[in-house]
């Protein structure tokens, strides 16, 4: 079993949308999936519970804690992480294959980023894990056209752009529309997650 995670300290940067749209992609490429909600407030059960009352399949799984100690056999095991959890954070880092940080664009947006780092920088990763990058809602706009390059000057590999679209928010509870679904693939090529 591969571990991916999603990390990141600060809320609201699109960590729930990533993890589904990774485990999408990867369930509908036929690997056995589990997405993993540590996060308390329970994002990614709530999406699944979407999609339980409209009676719409997911191809992956999606668990609790508690369900994670009686986990079947998965390809893959997606982790969507917790705000503000740094010991979460770095206890899923540890563990992890594949790392992915998603931001927002903005100034403010790189400090936060900063904590982040730091957490990760204290914590002994798995030999040979990959890390990428994931900009979050960005627009056709200078902030977000900016910011690929200034984070690749820090030496972030930026693996993938997700665009603002309200299509996203709509598609909570369901299936991300397969014309949304490009950025997940690109990240996970971009990691040789998938060829």
């Amino acid at each position: 079993m591969k571990i991916i995670s999603v990390l990141s300290r600060k809320g609201g940067v699109g960590k729930t949308l990533l993890s589904v749209g990774l485990a999408q992609v990867l369930g509908e490429q036929g690997h056995r999936v589990a997405l993993l909600d540590r996060d308390p407030e329970g994002s990614a059960m709530g999406w699944k519970h979407g999609a339980d009352e409209s009676r719409i399949v997911l191809p992956y799984e999606v668990i609790g804690p508690i369900e994670a100690t009686r986990l079947r056999p998965v390809d893959y095991l997606i982790v969507d992480t917790p705000p503000n959890d740094t010991r979460t954070l770095q206890d899923t880092a540890k563990q992890s294959h594949y790392m992915l940080i998603p931001l927002l664009p903005g100034a403010g947006e790189m400090d936060r980023l900063q904590e982040t780092v730091q957490a990760l920088a204290k914590v002994k990763l798995q030999p040979g894990v990959r890390l990428g990058f994931v900009l979050n809602r960005a627009e056709h706009d200078n902030v977000s056209a900016a910011m690929r390059p200034a984070l690749e000057e820090l030496g972030y590999p930026v693996v993938a752009q997700v665009r603002k679209a309200v299509d996203y928010q709509r598609a909570f509870g369901g299936l991300i529309p397969r014309h949304l679904t490009p950025p997940f693939t690109e990240a996970l090529r971009a990691l040789e997650v998938t060829a």
